[in-house]
């Protein structure tokens, strides 16, 4: 990718955002709309700068949960997809069952989380885990699959071991899948967590926002929206980035 395309694909959607605010901006004031119903654009990014040390604070707290929780459930599901991919035993029983879990509604979980563990993050990152788990899993069961048996033929006929199998074969050929999965569910992770902090928080930018509620501070909470926004575009990024120098192959 050239400099000057990369220039483009990041200036391109943040002109489509600040036109999108220029709209909100005119429509908001032309319409007399209450700030506690639907704020201007310059309200709540107001309070995003008179805020920014306690939405920095919060913001960094909900992140480390955020990659944690996303950890939590994305390196099991690349070992498990690898289990299923490779043994049919494995699919035959370990597949129900995380088809069983899956359909568990999950943030109904919360409650029960809260009497095992109390008042503390392992119930936030359990929960992430746990969403974010699914998606990580098929989408790496599908990368494995999708080997092209000759890689085996190759793999044996110069004698590699199990161990360079799979670190030369197996994994490289999947992981554009893993990493379709993991650019998912990354986003998935940050509402995960600001949704289970409005249930069991005293702190990060699910905490603010119910701080927000309380005192019907309308700008506050969109601020805080912005914040979350924005740890998810910045973690999708650094997931692309991290993809281009793992897999240099599939720069394009």
């Amino acid at each position: 990718m050239t400099q000057t395309s990369l220039v483009r694909r990041i200036t391109e959607p943040l002109l489509w955002f600040a036109g999108l605010l220029v709209l909100w901006q005119i429509a908001v004031r032309a319409f007399e709309v209450p700030i506690f119903v639907l704020p201007a654009p310059t309200d709540f990014l107001a309070d995003i700068v008179e805020e920014r040390a306690r939405l920095l604070h919060h913001g960094l707290i909900t992140t480390k949960l955020i990659l944690i929780g996303f950890l939590a459930g994305a390196v099991p599901g690349v070992i498990l997809a690898y289990l299923i991919a490779k043994f049919r035993v494995a699919e035959q029983i370990l597949y129900p069952i995380v088809i069983f879990i899956q359909g568990l509604p999950k943030v109904t979980l919360a409650p029960l989380m809260l009497v095992w563990f109390g008042f503390s993050d392992l119930p936030k990152i359990l929960l992430t885990s746990l969403i974010t788990f699914f998606p990580v899993l098929v989408d790496s069961v599908t990368g494995f699959k999708s080997i092209d048996p000759r890689q085996y033929y190759l793999s044996r006929s110069v004698g590699a071991s199990w161990w360079q199998t799979f670190r030369l074969f197996e994994l490289p050929s999947a992981a554009p899948s893993i990493f379709s999965g993991f650019r998912i569910t990354i986003v998935i992770a940050v509402t995960v967590v600001i949704v289970v902090e409005w249930l069991n928080s005293q702190n990060g930018l699910g905490y603010l926002v119910l701080r927000a509620m309380d005192s019907a501070n309308t700008p506050l909470i969109f601020a805080v929206l912005v914040v979350g926004s924005l740890i998810g575009v910045v973690l999708s990024f650094g997931m692309a980035l991290l993809e281009r120098l793992l897999l240099p192959w599939r720069r394009y």
